[in-house]
C-alpha cells in the first residue's frame, strides 16, 4: 500500500517543531509534560512577528550550501514572508584566519588525501577539538558574537561541522541560550566527524540510522535526535520526470543499465580509480560489447573532468561538471 508523502511545509513543522509534533519514533520523551513544554517553547518564539532563521555553512565542499538552499527554499516556498532566511558563512565574513579561510584549506587537503586523513582523524578526540575551538572562540568571540547577532536569529540551523561549538558558546556568554533555538543538520551521510555531535544543541537532525547511534554514543539523548534524511531542494521533490527523456537529453545509452559515480562538490576521492575500474567490469571481454555505462559527476573538478574526458572507453561513459 502506497503511502502519502509528507508535503515541504508538513516536513518543516515535524523538524522544526511548528504546528505539531513529530511521529518519528526516536522522538521519544520522558513524559507528556516534557514534550509539551518542548513544543511550547519552540512554538513560542516571535509568534507575532516575522521570525529570522540563519543557516551557517562553508563553501567546504558543495554539500553544505546545497543543503542550507535546500532548506531556505522550502521555508520561502512553504511560509513566504512568515520568515526571513540567512545563509551565511559567518567565520569568512566576520572572522579572521584560520576560520576565513576554510575553504582554500579544505580544497587544498582534499588533493593531499593523507593530510586530509590526519587532520580528520587527529581532531576527532573530543578534548582535542574542544581546546582548539575553544581558543579560536576566545580570540574571535567578538566578532562570531556580531555576526550572529546582526541578524537577530531566533532559530539557528547550522549545516556544518565547525559551526556547532562557537556559536552556541557565544549563546551562552549572551544568555540567550533559551531564547534561540539552535539545530544541527548533518550532511554527511555516514562517516561523520565528532564535531558534529553537540550536546547542547536543541535539535540534531540525522540523514541514516548509524549516523544517529553515532550521536547517542556522543552523548546527545534520545530526544534531541531526529532522522530525517538529507534536505533536498523543493524543485527535486516536485520534479516529475521522464528517465527515456532524460537519457535523450544526456547522451545515454536508451538500453544499457547506468551507473552514477560521484565525488562531492570538489570530486575527490578514488573516482578515477573507481571510473576505470566500472569501465573494465562493465565490458563483457567474450562478447567484446559493454553492458552498461557510467554517468561520472566530477564537481568542480576541472582537471578530474579533463582527464576522464580523454580516456579511451570501451563503454558509454558520460563526464558531467559543475
Amino acid at each position: 500500500m502506497s503511502t502519502k508523502a509528507d508535503s515541504p511545509r508538513e516536513s518543516i513543522s515535524k523538524v522544526f517543531g511548528f504546528g505539531g509534533t513529530s511521529n518519528n519514533k526516536r522522538c521519544k520523551v520522558s513524559s507528556e509534560e516534557e514534550e509539551e513544554d518542548e513544543n511550547m517553547e519552540l512554538q513560542q518564539i516571535g509568534a507575532e512577528r516575522t521570525k529570522n532563521v540563519l543557516i551557517l555553512m562553508s563553501d567546504t565542499g558543495g554539500g553544505h550550501r546545497a543543503s542550507a538552499e535546500a532548506i531556505r527554499d522550502a521555508f520561502q516556498l512553504e511560509y513566504g514572508d512568515q520568515y526571513r532566511i540567512f545563509v551565511k558563512d559567518v567565520w569568512k565574513e566576520y572572522t579572521g584566519w584560520p576560520l576565513n579561510d576554510m575553504e582554500s584549506q579544505y580544497k587544498f587537503m582534499v588533493k593531499h588525501v593523507q593530510l586530509w586523513k590526519v587532520a580528520f582523524h587527529g581532531t576527532s578526540p573530543r578534548w582535542i577539538h574542544s581546546v582548539y575551538l575553544a581558543a579560536i572562540a576566545a580570540f574571535y568571540a567578538k566578532e562570531v558574537e556580531a555576526g550572529l547577532m546582526e541578524y537577530k536569529p531566533d532559530i539557528i540551523i547550522s549545516v556544518h561541522p565547525l559551526m556547532q561549538h562557537i556559536p552556541l558558546w557565544v549563546l551562552k556568554w549572551q544568555g540567550l541560550q533559551k531564547k534561540v533555538i539552535f539545530v544541527t543538520v548533518i550532511t554527511d551521510l555516514s562517516t561523520c566527524h565528532r564535531t558534529w555531535f553537540h550536546p547542547l544543541v536543541n535539535r540534531l537532525y540525522c540523514p541514516s540510522e548509524e549516523v544517529a547511534k553515532r550521536a547517542a554514543l556522543d552523548g546527545l539523548e534520545e530526544s534531541q535526535v531526529r532522522v530525517f534524511g538529507l534536505p533536498i531542494r523543493p524543485s527535486f521533490c516536485r520534479a516529475v520526470l521522464n528517465k527515456d527523456d532524460l537519457r535523450v537529453d544526456l547522451e545515454m545509452d536508451a538500453e544499457l543499465p547506468a551507473v552514477l559515480l560521484m565525488g562531492g562538490g570538489e570530486g575527490m576521492g578514488p573516482v578515477k580509480k573507481t571510473a576505470k575500474a566500472l569501465g573494465e567490469s562493465l565490458y563483457d571481454k567474450e562478447e567484446e560489447k559493454p553492458i552498461g555505462q557510467v554517468v561520472i559527476i566530477c564537481g568542480r573538478n576541472e582537471s578530474l573532468a579533463n582527464t576522464l574526458k580523454a580516456f579511451d572507453w570501451k563503454i558509454p561513459v558520460k563526464v558531467i561538471k559543475f
